[in-house]
């Protein structure tokens, strides 16, 4: 089950990268990652230049998220 508070982090994220149809994809990531992580990716793609984002913007979130440091064996920021 999700808190509030993930739920409106995952909407926010939704919205702000808008694609409401990951929703479930950003309660995962609202639920799995630090909220400061995310909202630091999340102004980090949606400042880029629109030249610099091949794809889309919600694309390029899941690409950095998914191969982030949290993803890995190494607990080091435990």
């Amino acid at each position: 089950m999700y808190t509030p508070n993930e739920i409106e982090l995952a909407h926010t994220l939704a919205n702000a990268l808008d694609d409401q149809k990951s929703l479930a994809f950003y309660l995962t990531c609202a639920k799995k990652y630090p909220k400061d992580f995310l909202l630091s990716t999340l102004t980090h793609v949606a400042t880029l230049p629109d030249h610099s984002v091949r794809t889309t913007r919600a694309r390029l979130f899941t690409n950095i998220v998914t191969k982030s440091v949290f993803n890995t064996h190494d607990h080091t920021w435990d």
